[in-house]
């Protein structure tokens, strides 16, 4: 009796409210939350786009994505990171980008300062939980970003650019590595690919080769 009263009060100890609706709940998101997230979810192939990269995202940035994504990046609730990363991983395992070898997986970086403010960069935590999905391999350093820049929201075509450039450098993980994998950039939004072209476009210009990119939400206004 006693023993089961322990545990269930350990149970409901470890629990912890759910950062969307505040249900206590043991894993990072409430089945009902889970549920809703769904909506979001949309079953289209890897995109093509300018720039021959291939965009491959999981759902709609809409309500609730867009304030389970929130959660992650602007409330401290970084192991949101965990299901969404495999979500998307269970994406790409249904409907990969074709490559001849399996792509090395490199995380979009925040500047230095900016990851020290937020505690984490969340492209790397969401990479981390695609990788372990997938089984692909994870440089966390692939990329890093030395020039800090302005949030791209609200900007032009031209601003973006502009705001991006010579924001990225090679990273320490690609320095003493052989290109024979194709690189596959991870990011927690894609909105006009800007910030993934830069990236891309550092990578090419040392050698790499890129396919694509991964992101948990495309935003709404961007799908044809």
């Amino acid at each position: 009796m006693w023993s089961q009263a322990l545990t269930h009060f350990t149970s409901l100890w470890l629990q912890q409210p759910c950062p969307l609706c505040d249900r206590a709940h043991p894993a990072p998101l409430c089945d009902r939350c889970w549920q809703q997230l769904q909506s979001c979810q949309w079953v289209e192939p890897p995109q093509r786009e300018a720039d021959a990269l291939t965009v491959l995202t999981w759902g709609r940035y809409q309500h609730p994505l867009k304030r389970a994504i929130a959660a992650l990046k602007y409330e401290g609730h970084r192991y949101l990171a965990t299901p969404l990363g495999q979500a998307l991983g269970q994406r790409w395992q249904q409907t990969p980008i074709p490559t001849r070898q399996p792509p090395w997986v490199i995380p979009i970086p925040l500047h230095p300062q900016k990851q020290r403010d937020r505690g984490f960069n969340q492209a790397a935590l969401i990479a981390d939980a695609f990788c372990h999905q997938t089984g692909l391999t994870l440089l966390a350093r692939g990329l890093q970003r030395q020039r800090a820049t302005l949030p791209q929201f609200g900007l032009g075509v031209t601003e973006r650019q502009q705001n991006l450039a010579n924001a990225f450098a090679l990273g320490p993980d690609l320095l003493t590595r052989p290109q024979s994998h194709p690189i596959l950039l991870v990011d927690d939004i894609y909105t006009t690919g800007t910030t993934v072209r830069a990236a891309a476009a550092v990578l090419r210009r040392h050698g790499w080769s890129v396919c694509g990119v991964v992101a948990i939400a495309r935003s709404v206004s961007d799908q044809a």
